[in-house]
């Protein structure tokens, strides 16, 4: 089972089964090249088809229920490839909308592998070799086993040349013995591994009966998928911010090719001079806002701060700016002497003014006549009259 968490019991019994059974060795006239023939990129997704359990001790059936049926699916990813040996990703996305991932490293040649079982023993059988076929053994090691066919099968819309991989051995485990069989299925292309058939049967009967199937569901050796992943915008992509408001931006989660996980948010400053958070900080899968908004202030300067979405086996960010100004000082109020005392200073003078002329006029001496002159008179001309 391709899962990113293999200490679980059933992954732990397939994997030590397999690396202690005897091998079965055979003669083939050509010798493989045992290679990969896979590249950086290239994935497969795989779903648990089948399960079945019974037990009587219900918590041991529910410990392989929880462990194969509460992902979405399972896939492998080519990250390297040098020489014989190539580094994958096990990514797992659970029912939950988390997601998780770890990292493997295989050589298709020995079968050595860092992804262990029970921590005493080791095997790759996420990917093998290419262009092995029936009779081949699946390692070049004198006790690998060998394919039992090759045959032409439908396999994710295509038709593929498959290898198989059918065996039943004994186990022992915590003092109870068990007898189980495997059928594996590979693309003999690729070497990528295609299905897994299994079944186990305790020597106490009613401990344990187990049957499960997990197979490929779509790839893009062939097929036309595409890892599910998402990425992140911000808007705007430079704030302003001062020392007494924040600033704040949307940052926006893009879900692409069926992204379900849910993401958590995480912002990182240049200094710690300036204090950024978002909210909220999980953006959950389905139904929920895919945006959430990046506020920051701080002491004035020009920082970089860069926001990170964690959707457990992938992880994207979105780089933004912050500048933060000084705080405005407020408006002085305006001078006593400002306008408008000096307006009112006009208003009072005029007033002042007209009384003068008002008091003049009233003040005309006794008897006095103003005559006016005519047009051509350059001047006023004023007659004094003396009484009679």
């Amino acid at each position: 089972m391709l899962r990113s968490n293999l200490p679980n019991a059933v992954f732990c019994i397939i994997l030590v089964a397999l690396v202690l059974s005897p091998s079965i060795l055979s003669a083939h006239a050509v010798t493989p090249t045992y290679l990969p023939a896979v590249t950086p990129g290239q994935f497969a997704q795989y779903k648990a088809l089948k399960y079945s359990c019974q037990s009587s001790f219900p918590e041991i059936c529910q410990s392989f229920a929880t462990s194969l049926n509460d992902t979405t699916y399972d896939a492998t990813q080519i990250v390297g490839v040098s020489g014989s040996s190539v580094t994958l990703e096990l990514i797992s996305i659970y029912k939950n909308g988390t997601g998780a991932h770890t990292g493997a490293l295989v050589n298709v040649a020995t079968g050595a592998s860092n992804v262990t079982a029970f921590s005493q023993n080791t095997g790759d059988y996420f990917l093998l070799a290419g262009g092995l076929v029936a009779l081949d053994k699946i390692w070049d090691t004198p006790s690998a086993r060998t394919f039992n066919k090759t045959i032409t099968e439908m396999v994710v819309g295509s038709l593929r040349n498959v290898n198989f991989l059918n065996f039943t051995v004994p186990g022992f485990y915590m003092g109870i013995s068990y007898s189980q069989s495997f059928n594996f299925a590979f693309d003999q292309s690729s070497g990528f591994l295609i299905e897994i058939n299994s079944s186990l049967r305790t020597s106490i009967p009613g401990i344990l009966e187990l049957e499960f199937a997990i197979s490929m569901v779509d790839n893009n050796v062939w097929g036309s998928a595409h890892v599910p992943d998402f990425n992140l915008s911000a808007d705007p992509t430079s704030i302003n911010a001062t020392a007494s408001t924040s600033g704040n931006s949307t940052i926006t989660l893009h879900r692409l090719n069926g992204f379900s996980a849910t993401v958590s948010l995480t912002a990182t400053t240049s200094s710690n001079v300036i204090s950024c958070s978002v909210s909220p900080n999980s953006l959950p899968m389905g139904g929920g806002s895919d945006k959430s908004t990046l506020s920051c202030r701080g002491s004035p300067g020009t920082y970089s701060v860069m926001v990170e979405g964690n959707g457990g086996y992938s992880r994207h960010s979105t780089p933004i700016t912050v500048t933060v100004s000084a705080a405005q000082k407020p408006a002085q109020p305006a001078s006593t002497l400002s306008m408008p005392l000096i307006y009112g200073g006009i208003g009072i003078a005029v007033v002042v003014a007209a009384l003068v002329a008002f008091l003049f006029l009233r003040r005309r001496p006794s008897g006095a006549v103003v005559g006016l002159g005519d047009g051509s008179t350059p001047a006023t001309q004023v007659q004094i009259l003396t009484p009679i």
